[in-house]
C-alpha cells in the first residue's frame, strides 16, 4: 500500500473540488515568490470559502531589483484575486544579523500558532518556497497530523518546464543540516556509520554540492540524474558538468547514479527508500558499522519534493546550502502567462 494519496495534472482540481467540503475548514501555506507560478494554487483555491491563506515573505539580504517588482506584482494578483478572504503576509527572515542560517525556525515560529487554530487540513505549497523553509513547516504539519485530532496535512507543487523569469541562486556557501533534519547525525551513535550521501543534481551546483561533500565525508555517493526529462539530453550535461567530482573527488560508481523522473516526486521518493532499505539489510549483520543516508536537494522542486518525503518516511538527515540572496540576467518583469503549469502535484502523507 502506498504510503501516499496522489494526484497530478487535471487531477488536482477533481481533488480540491471533491474534498473541499463544508464541514472543513482549511490553511494554505504559501510564498510569495517572484516566480508567477506561486499563484497557480491560491488562484485554484479561491472559490472556495472555507480556505484561509498565508504566504510567507522570504526576506534575504541581497535580491535583485527586478525580481522584488515581480514579487511586488504577484502580491497585487494574489490581494485582487483573494479580496474579501482571510489573506496574510508574513515576513520571514532567512539570514540572521550574523549570516546564521535562521529560515526554518523562524518559519515554523509564524505557522505553528495557526496550525494550532482548529483547522482539518494544511495545504503547504512548495512550488516557490525555498527548502529550508518548506521542509520545516511540512515536516511540523506532518508530526500534527498524526496526533489524534490532527490537522491532514498535504503538500502541493507546480512547475514548469523552462522558468517564465530567470533567477540565479547565490549560496551561503556553509553546508548545514535543514532544521529538523539532522537525525542522529554528529551524535556518538554514528561515529562509525558508513555514509551514503544522494545529492540531487543540477545546473550550477557543483561548487554548493563538493562543499557539501567535503563537510560529509561519505564512504559512498549516489547523485540522482533527472531521467525521463522534458529535454532528453539534460541527464547526459549533467554528467559532462558533473565529470570531475563524480569520477575524481566523489569516487562515484557510474552503476551506481540515480536516474529518476524529473516531473514525479514519488520516483525520486521510491528510489531513495529503496536503496536505503537494501543498504540497511545489507548492513545488518555489521553492527558495529550502522549505515547512514543523508540527502541533499539541490535541483527542482518537484524533485525535491520527492527527497522531503523520503526523508520523513525514514528519518533522514537532509544537508543543504541555503541562498542568500538572487541575481537575474533580465530586467523587465515578464507577462503572466495564460497556461497553465507544465506539471502540478498533490500529495498527502497516510502514515
Amino acid at each position: 500500500m502506498s504510503p501516499f494519496i496522489t494526484h497530478k495534472g487535471a487531477e488536482c482540481d477533481a481533488f480540491f473540488r471533491d474534498y473541499i467540503s463544508a464541514d472543513r475548514r482549511l490553511l494554505f501555506v504559501g510564498t510569495l515568490g517572484f516566480n508567477e507560478l506561486c499563484l497557480h494554487f491560491p488562484i485554484a483555491l479561491a472559490s472556495f470559502a472555507n480556505v484561509d491563506f498565508l504566504f510567507l515573505v522570504e526576506e534575504r539580504p541581497e535580491v535583485a531589483e527586478v525580481l522584488k517588482r515581480a514579487a511586488s506584482r504577484n502580491r497585487d494578483v494574489l490581494l485582487n484575486s483573494l479580496a474579501g478572504r482571510n489573506v496574510q503576509f508574513e515576513s520571514v527572515s532567512i539570514v540572521a544579523e550574523d549570516t546564521a542560517n535562521v529560515a526554518g525556525r523562524r518559519a515554523t515560529r509564524v505557522c505553528a500558532p495557526l496550525f494550532a487554530n482548529g483547522y482539518t487540513d494544511i495545504l503547504v505549497d512548495a512550488t516557490a518556497m525555498s527548502r529550508g523553509v518548506c521542509f520545516p513547516i511540512f515536516k511540523y504539519a506532518y508530526a500534527r497530523a498524526r496526533r489524534p485530532g490532527g490537522a491532514n496535512a498535504h503538500i502541493v507543487t507546480a512547475g514548469r518546464t523552462k522558468p517564465t523569469i530567470k533567477a540565479v541562486s547565490m549560496s551561503s556557501d556553509a553546508p548545514q543540516y535543514i532544521h529538523g533534519f539532522q537525525a542522529d547525525m554528529d551524535t556518538d551513535d554514528v561515529q562509525r556509520a558508513v555514509k551514503l550521501w544522494i545529492p540531487q543534481l543540477s545546473e550550477g551546483a557543483v561548487a554548493s554540492l563538493s562543499r557539501i561533500h567535503r563537510e560529509l565525508e561519505p564512504e559512498e555517493s549516489c547523485p540522482i540524474l533527472p531521467f525521463p526529462a522534458a529535454d532528453p539530453r539534460r541527464g547526459d550535461l549533467l554528467l559532462r558538468e558533473f565529470q570531475e567530482p563524480i569520477l575524481n573527488d566523489w569516487d562515484v560508481n557510474l552503476r551506481d547514479v540515480i536516474y529518476a523522473h524529473e516531473s514525479d516526486p514519488t520516483d525520486v521518493c521510491e528510489s531513495i527508500v529503496r536503496i536505503h532499505n537494501g543498504r540497511r539489510e545489507a548492513f545488518s549483520a555489521s553492527p558495529e558499522s550502522p549505515p547512514r543516508t543523508i540527502l541533499s536537494p539541490a535541483g527542482t522542486r518537484i524533485g525535491s519534493v520527492g527527497m522531503l518525503l523520503a526523508a520523513l518516511q525514514l528519518d533522514l538527515p537532509v544537508m543543504y546550502e541555503e541562498s542568500i540572496g538572487y541575481n537575474s540576467p533580465v530586467s523587465v518583469v515578464p507577462d503572466l502567462l495564460d497556461t497553465p503549469p507544465d506539471y502540478l502535484w498533490h500529495i498527502w502523507p497516510t502514515l
